[in-house]
């Protein structure tokens, strides 16, 4: 159902009148959730109204293979398209790259970039990328460090947003209540991905 949903809500996106809409005019994002997938408190899911409050059309994916098709189906329409993944959703991205997206930029929230990277294999691979991470995450996969080191590695491709909210330690430090998902205060993170979006 989430992936006819989905192809649903492309066809809106991408097959209406161009002029008839001004999200046409900021491009298309494609978000890819973290490991719990498709559930209300993830960080993609929780902010896609505020993203196309922005004037931004949306479309959310697990599938990379799914994302990879998007793009091109978005990029045939002369449309701007950026891939969102948000933890886990890096990885998703990363494999949606490799599987032929061309996307005009890439965001990577709170990502498992050590991942996206051996996926990557190469700078080359990464458009324009925007990587937001909390400077407290303590999530194993997410590490602050690990954010630096992937920005290093991109060698001028990406640039990193440290989001900074306070809020009190969680019981898991990989899920969306803590640090690696800014305490649930993701106003700074969407303005990032916003700001991102409408400079391309």
């Amino acid at each position: 159902m989430r992936s006819i949903l989905a192809v649903v809500s492309l066809a809106a996106a991408l097959l209406s009148d161009p002029g008839a809409s001004a999200a046409q005019e900021r491009g298309l994002a494609i978000l890819m959730p973290g490991a719990g997938g498709v559930t209300p408190i993830d960080f993609m899911v929780r902010n896609e109204s505020r993203i196309r409050a922005a004037r931004i059309a949306t479309v959310v994916t697990t599938s990379p293979d799914q994302a990879a098709a998007l793009t091109r189906a978005a990029v045939e329409q002369n449309r701007k398209v950026f891939l969102l993944g948000m933890s886990r959703g890096a990885r998703d991205v990363a494999q949606a790259i490799q599987s032929g997206a061309r996307p005009t930029g890439v965001v990577f929230v709170s990502g498992a970039l050590n991942t996206a990277r051996d996926i990557l294999g190469s700078p080359a691979a990464l458009p324009a990328a925007l990587v937001i991470h909390h400077r407290r995450d303590e999530c194993p996969q997410t590490s602050p460090g690990d954010a630096q080191r992937f920005v290093a590695w991109a060698g001028g491709k990406a640039a990193l947003r440290w989001i900074d909210t306070r809020g009190q330690p969680h019981p898991n430090p990989c899920g969306p209540r803590g640090a690696h998902g800014f305490y649930l205060q993701d106003g700074p993170a969407v303005s990032a991905i916003v700001d991102f979006i409408r400079m391309r």
